[in-house]
């Protein structure tokens, strides 16, 4: 893979020293593995520490990647996707949720899906109470995230039977940031969420998920895939570069793994480094739990695209209105190159 473009290093203190501990107590490669020079690898991840991120932190400092020979930097998307970060070069690697990398492909980058790590979606809706149906929904103001997230809700509305252009027997959409400022503000009824993201998100306002109606897009049929892994296609060429992603995502596995079997340490090692505010370590275990569930690491080969969930997003991205986030169908967007290199490596 070629050499890093740019590179960010996290800062030290508390909790490089706790990754250093973590790193310690792990199970330690092979001599032949300890001695051999580690490749440099950028990757661009959507955000920094959290339960969406904990696998590749924790196969960072339990030595997983060390073991499969490469040296990874995290970048983190600030005010571009990873896709793009990678598109122009400042990433070798990309993890980002499936919408938002086809678009960037559309707009023209040559960029590819190679590995799927979220085989289901995290996508969900909380809503106040006493909403407890769809048919609820009538009339209500409904906070939304752009960037193709709301293609799912959409869907949904349509699937049964709902407007969304401010209709009376509709819905009326509001636009937000990832912070449902428009739903503190009581301005609306509803707003987006991740299943992992949302035990954090109340916990610091002293709620619980309990207190809300959570519609899952899962469970409604409309769910788009999300964390994936994506590379320059010109990088499938080479089988050193082909290798090399497969050791990456043996590497990523391991971490993934590793906070499944112990979620617990898991939630006590992002304490350390999640910036403030911190929520409790039962709130980060809970968030934990959830993006297990997404990952699936024991239960499906890890990085499989499922086919059907692939074409169901695709369908939704064309056709989810007001304004579908893809024009055309994409035409060899995906490879299981590095997966069938992964499975080869076992």
């Amino acid at each position: 893979m070629e050499a890093p473009v740019r590179q960010q290093r996290h800062r030290r203190g508390p909790a490089a020293l706790l990754v250093l501990i973590f790193a310690a107590a792990a199970p330690q490669p092979p001599a032949a593995a300890q001695d051999t020079e580690l490749t440099p690898i950028v990757v661009a991840l959507p955000e920094g520490p959290s339960a969406r991120t904990i696998g590749y932190y924790l196969a960072k400092a339990g030595g997983w990647f060390a073991r499969e020979g490469l040296d990874p930097t995290f970048v983190i998307a600030d005010k571009r996707a990873p896709s793009a970060m990678l598109a122009t070069g400042d990433a070798d690697l990309a993890v980002d949720i499936m919408p938002r990398a086809l678009k960037v492909r559309a707009d023209g980058a040559d960029i590819l899906h190679v590995a799927q790590i979220f085989q289901k979606s995290g996508l969900v809706l909380a809503c106040r109470k006493p909403i407890k149906e769809p048919k609820d929904l009538r009339g209500m103001n409904i906070s939304l995230w752009s960037g193709g997230r709301e293609g799912a809700f959409y869907a949904w509305m349509a699937k049964v039977g709902l407007g969304i252009y401010g209709e009376a027997d509709g819905v009326t959409i509001l636009r937000e940031g990832l912070d449902p400022d428009a739903y503190r503000q009581r301005a609306s009824d509803c707003f987006t969420g991740q299943s992992y993201a949302l035990p954090a998100q109340l916990g610091l306002h002293g709620k619980t998920t309990f207190d809300y109606r959570v519609f899952f897009y899962e469970q409604v049929g409309t769910a788009i895939l999300e964390d994936g892994v994506y590379v320059r296609a010109k990088d499938l060429k080479y089988s050193d570069r082909v290798e090399r992603i497969a050791h990456f995502l043996a590497a990523v596995r391991a971490g993934w793994r590793n906070a499944a079997h112990e979620a617990r340490k898991a939630a006590e090692f992002l304490v350390e480094i999640v910036p403030p505010p911190v929520p409790e370590l039962a709130t980060l275990l809970r968030s934990i739990w959830a993006a297990n569930d997404l990952v699936q690491v024991d239960r499906i080969p890890f990085g499989r695209l499922d086919p059907a969930a692939y074409d169901r997003t695709v369908t939704i991205l064309l056709t989810a209105a007001p304004d579908p986030l893809l024009k055309t169908a994409p035409r060899g967007a995906t490879s299981d190159a590095a997966v069938k290199a992964l499975e080869a490596l076992d």
